[in-house]
C-alpha cells in the first residue's frame, strides 16, 4: 500500500504542478505575442524562449515529483521513482504524440524525465541513510 501512495503521491505533485506551468505559459504566450505585434524582432526568438524557460523548470518540477515520491516510499526508492517518471513523462508523451510518432525532442524530454525523478530520489535517499 505504502508503494502505491508514493507513486500516487509523486504522479499527483509533478501532474498538478505541470497543470499549472502550462496554464502559466499561455498567459505568458498570450501576452508575448501581443507585445512581438509591435517588435517584429521579438518573433525570431519566440520557439528559444520555450525551450530555455519550459525544459528547466520541467526538470525542477520532474525532481521534486522523485523528491517526495522517495519521501513516502523509504523503500525500494529507485524503482518507485522510474516507475513515476514512466507515468508521467509517458502519459505526457502519449497525449502530444502525433500521428503515432515520437520524435527526437520527445525522446530527450522522456529521458531527462527519467534522469529527474530518479535524481530526486538519489537524493532524498542520500541525506535519509536507511
Amino acid at each position: 500500500m505504502k508503494s502505491i501512495k508514493a507513486i500516487v503521491a509523486g504522479c499527483a505533485f509533478i501532474i498538478i504542478v505541470i497543470l499549472f506551468m502550462q496554464l502559466a505559459f499561455i498567459f505568458v504566450a498570450v501576452g508575448y505575442n501581443a507585445l512581438a505585434k509591435g517588435y517584429p524582432v521579438l518573433n525570431e526568438i519566440g520557439g528559444a524562449f520555450r525551450y530555455l524557460i519550459g525544459i528547466p523548470l520541467f526538470v525542477v518540477t520532474m525532481f521534486i515529483g522523485g523528491y517526495i515520491t522517495a519521501n513516502v516510499a523509504i523503500e525500494r526508492v529507485i524503482p518507485h521513482c522510474i516507475a513515476v517518471g514512466v507515468i508521467t513523462a509517458g502519459g505526457m508523451m502519449y497525449s502530444a504524440m502525433e500521428n503515432s510518432s515520437l520524435t527526437t525532442t520527445g525522446v530527450v524530454v522522456f529521458i531527462l524525465a527519467l534522469t529527474a525523478t530518479t535524481a530526486g530520489g538519489l537524493y532524498w535517499r542520500k541525506g535519509n541513510i536507511i
